[in-house]
């Protein structure tokens, strides 16, 4: 094996676990189906929480789990190369 697939394998071990470990940390939303269409009759995106989501401490977990999926997917590609 050489040196630089060695790295991207340790990189891939490394986002592997934080990505398990901000998916473990968000909340469970048990709504399902019903809250993604904007359910019970209140349009999505229309209150104080959904308008400020994004400063908040689940809004930024959700950000993270998707930057560091998407630089997991990006090293595993790269893998492939190496």
């Amino acid at each position: 094996m050489s040196v630089p697939f060695i790295i991207v394998c340790i990189l891939i071990a490394i986002t592997s676990f934080a990505l398990v470990a901000l998916i473990l940390m968000q909340k469970k939303q048990a709504a399902g189906f019903t809250s993604a269409i904007g359910g019970m009759g209140s349009p999505a995106g229309q209150t104080y929480w959904d308008k400020n989501r994004k400063n908040s401490m689940e809004g930024k977990l959700e950000f993270y789990t998707k930057v560091v999926g998407v630089i997991f997917i990006l090293l595993v590609l790269v893998s492939n190369f190496v």
